[in-house]
């Protein structure tokens, strides 16, 4: 009986200590440790910047000289300081174990100010773009010509570190998603007028050559078989009268459809092969005509701008001049690079001439007396006047109206129906697209 009490006033006496324990003198479980924290710090050489330093037990400074690092003096912050452009690293380590990591760069220039800068060199430039990735800022884009590839290279090494260029001749697969549409128009209007009146006279009188005499002598029969004399170079007038007038209207539609950014090449017309003699020999020389076309679209999804690079070459065969039966050629070069908004169309050249000639040949003196020179020497005046313009419209085609099968049924029955009407056969919309809002609003 009094082992029983003994026992049970032990574990009585135990319940109580363990109770009187304190929870914090319990043994606590094993904490898991915080992962690591990686931050980064962009900053100018010369820029100062904060960072929190409460709880902070120790830290370590990567790569010095790139940043000057200091601690308040009431130790809540550290003071972060550019000395020269680069990259460095700041571990801090904290009281409950856990650890950050700061990555700093510092640069020549302030990212804000370059920002600002690159977006104006780059204002009004179709199809280039400005993207930032943190602290650095990438160019990227397609442009038209190696010149311009070039200088969006040296806009980048002005910026060493913080800029890159990626721009490329040509188009971006991101651009490529779309089709342009441009339609050229050549019109060109020739008019001629002309007249000679009044009485020709010979140039000069009793030359060399203004008596020929030939005889033909038989000497068996002893008698002159043929004899002939002319006499030339006569101060004899013929009378000059004439008079000439017309005109000419050429017009050349194209319409090439081409991917965004891509280079597409047109050409249109023949040669017509002519006979040349020389000496002994004869040739045959080809005349070139018709239409001969490159252009380069660029169109900017964002601003609604378009660029087009343009090289033309148009050439159409003349009747041939007065003593030959080769043909002139009437052409009309261009090369450029035009910038309009979508859905505007422009005049890329134009060309307006007015020709008037004027001569007199007769008797010196006599010729040149009002009215009665005509007696006395011929008048000959020329007049011509051209006009020529080259229009150009480019448009984007999002989708096409009409089915593929459409189109091919459409270009069919106009040829089971044409009869020789050309302007009553249309195999494809000649006119292009207009839109209703030409800003996009």
């Amino acid at each position: 009986m009094k082992r029983r009490l003994v026992l049970l006033a032990l574990a009585t006496l135990a319940l109580a200590t363990s109770a009187a324990t304190p929870a914090h003198a319990q043994k606590a479980a094993p904490r898991a440790a915080a992962p690591d924290r990686t931050e980064e710090l962009d900053l100018a050489v010369g820029e100062n910047k904060t960072i929190a330093a409460a709880d902070v037990l120790n830290y370590s400074e990567g790569s010095p000289g790139v940043a000057d690092v200091k601690l308040t003096t009431d130790g809540g912050q550290f003071v972060i300081v550019g000395l020269k452009a680069g990259s460095t690293t700041l571990l801090l380590i904290f009281r409950d174990g856990s650890h950050k990591n700061w990555v700093i760069n510092v640069f020549a220039r302030s990212p804000d100010q370059v920002e600002g800068e690159l977006q104006q060199l780059l204002q009004g430039n179709v199809g280039v773009r400005l993207r930032r990735i943190g602290a650095r800022f990438f160019v990227e884009g397609g442009v038209s010509t190696e010149a311009d590839q070039k200088r969006f290279q040296h806009i980048a090494s002005l910026y060493p570190g913080q800029v890159e260029s990626l721009v490329q001749v040509g188009s971006l697969a991101q651009d490529r998603v779309f089709n342009i549409r441009i339609d050229f128009f050549f019109a060109q209007f020739n008019r001629d007028s002309g007249y000679d009146v009044g009485l020709g006279w010979p140039a000069q009188v009793g030359a060399a050559g203004t008596l020929t005499s030939q005889l033909t002598y038989d000497f068996v029969a002893h008698a002159v078989t043929t004899a002939t004399a002319t006499v030339t170079n006569q101060p004899l007038p013929f009378l000059d009268l004439a008079a000439h007038r017309g005109w000419a209207k050429v017009l050349r539609q194209a319409t090439l459809i081409t991917g965004n950014g891509n280079e597409a090449k047109f050409s249109n017309g023949g040669e017509q092969n002519f006979t040349v003699s020389n000496n002994l020999t004869a040739n045959i020389r080809p005349i070139e005509f018709g239409v001969n076309l490159t252009v380069l679209p660029r169109f900017d999804r964002d601003t609604r701008d378009m660029e087009v690079k343009v090289v033309a070459d148009v050439g159409d065969l003349t009747p041939a001049a007065a003593g030959t039966n080769l043909p002139g050629r009437n052409t009309a070069k261009l090369e450029t690079i035009v910038h309009l908004k979508l859905g505007q169309s422009i005049v890329l050249s134009g060309i307006s001439t007015r020709t008037q000639r004027h001569e007199t040949t007769g008797i010196p003196i006599l010729s040149d007396i009002p009215v009665l020179g005509v007696f006395f020497g011929s008048h000959t005046n020329e007049e011509a006047d051209a006009d020529g313009v080259i229009f150009i419209i480019p448009s984007v085609i999002d989708t096409l109206p009409p089915a593929s099968s459409s189109l091919i049924e459409g270009v069919a029955r106009a040829y089971d129906h044409f009869s020789g009407d050309l302007e009553a056969t249309r195999p494809y919309p000649r006119t292009p697209p207009v839109l209703d809002d030409p800003a996009g609003h």
